[in-house]
């Protein structure tokens, strides 16, 4: 009992939290848009949005909405023609049979990006299956090089996951989370938003070796 009341006060503690993400984020440092290289396609993972269930009229975003964000800042800086939004869905446990994709293409049209430049990936249910159907619409137009964008601590697992599959990638990281902070006493003060970002973190660890460990990265 005293172990587990250890591990959940020093997993709360901001420092703790920021130290294991900045560990994951460090692998891909952040670039601005206009300095990445052009590509095939710009591919953007989903994870980002939540349906719209009643009560809500529309599309929901959360904090991972970087990643839509991002890919549309590549698409007007010309990096690629066409950008690939790619998620599938678990209806019975999101409650609507909406699909990822389907959610971040409405929210890229309302900002104005054009239909034709948006291709869908709708079947992915995880990280591996973003690679995995992703690469099938990439080898059925003979596109190899992709701009992959995701948030920055996920990058490390996806970029594996879709190198594994034999795509080209150009990491394109969003959504950082460890930015710099000064060190105050607040720093060493469990709260419940640290514990989240660590559990974040400590997922992506296992995630990973899960990952290796099955021959998917």
């Amino acid at each position: 009992m005293l172990a587990g009341v250890f591990l959940v006060l020093y997993f709360s503690q901001p420092w703790v939290a920021d130290a294991l993400t900045r560990s994951l984020e460090d692998d891909y440092p952040l670039r601005p848009a206009q300095e990445l290289p052009r590509a095939d396609a710009i591919v953007v993972l989903g994870g980002a949005t939540g349906a719209p269930v009643p009560p809500r009229i529309d599309v929901d975003v959360g904090g991972a909405f970087d990643r839509l964000l991002f890919g549309m800042r590549l698409l007007r800086a010309n990096k690629a023609d066409y950008i690939i939004l790619s998620g599938g869905v678990i209806a019975s446990i999101v409650g609507s049979d909406m699909t990822e994709a389907r959610r971040l293409r409405r929210l890229a049209l309302e900002y104005g990006v054009a239909d034709r430049a948006i291709l869908l990936e709708e079947q992915s249910r995880s990280t591996r299956e973003n690679a995995l159907f992703t690469a099938q619409l990439l080898r059925q137009r003979q596109w190899q090089r992709v701009l992959l964008v995701t948030s920055a601590r996920h990058m490390p697992r996806a970029a594996a996951s879709f190198i594994r599959e034999g795509i080209q990638v150009i990491p394109a990281p969003t959504d950082l989370i460890a930015v710099q902070r000064p060190l105050t006493i607040g720093r060493f003060l469990p709260n419940a938003e640290a514990l989240r970002e660590s559990h974040k973190a400590v997922k992506e660890y296992v995630g990973y070796v899960v990952y290796w460990l099955r021959g998917w990265v």
